[in-house]
């Protein structure tokens, strides 16, 4: 039986950019192959991933030469991509519930909670909207 973890377009962002979380961004995805979790997100990934690096591009803190590097490792990243309807309902249903003005959040949370497993984000804006009713919602700042 497959152990899941759910992350965030923010986590593996983290690891290619230079952030200030990147140094547990990397540890907490080596973490996650060392004890056999095998990461998960919905098909949304993809695309933000690809939109982010972009945005990146154009403010001029990375070269096209740089973003498209990061997204072709990020497109081999071991990542297991879901793609459901039911989903997409359920995301919009948590949405609702959790006062959020869009589902794209929460297309993960879904997904998390389908595969009943802890979901990882970088976004502490997210985990404070959700995170004291979803305890399984976690932040990379908290990663020793």
């Amino acid at each position: 039986m497959i152990s899941w973890v759910v992350a965030d377009s923010s986590i593996y962002l983290a690891v290619v950019l230079n952030e200030p979380l990147q140094s547990k961004a990397i540890a907490l995805t080596q973490t996650w192959k060392s004890v056999g979790l095998q990461a998960a997100a919905p098909y949304l990934f993809r695309y933000e991933i690809t939109s982010v690096l972009r945005k990146h591009v154009a403010r001029g803190t990375l070269t096209n030469v740089e973003a498209e590097k990061a997204l072709s490792g990020l497109l081999r990243a071991p990542v297991q991509m879901f793609s459901r309807q039911m989903l997409l309902k359920r995301a919009f249903q948590l949405a609702r519930d959790h006062n959020r003005p869009a589902a794209y959040d929460t297309v993960y949370l879904a997904l998390a909670e389908h595969l009943q497993c802890e979901f990882w984000t970088a976004d502490m804006k997210l985990v404070h909207a959700v995170g004291a009713q979803l305890n399984w919602v976690k932040w990379l700042g908290n990663h020793d």
